[in-house]
């Protein structure tokens, strides 16, 4: 599967819609993926964060 090379990119700008009031469906629209697919990008990075302490 090939590498989405603003994966990263488009996840934050949702983040950042959504935490200006918009709904994850609109934002997610709005960038043009779905919403299972931002749920899915939100948890790889999660996982691949690396802890504070």
């Amino acid at each position: 599967m090939p590498r989405i090379p603003d994966k990263d990119a488009r996840c934050r700008r949702i983040a950042a819609l959504i935490a200006a009031g918009r709904g994850v469906c609109g934002s997610c629209r709005e960038i043009g993926i779905s919403e299972k697919t931002f749920y899915r990008w939100r948890a790889e990075r999660r996982s691949n964060a690396t802890p504070l302490a």
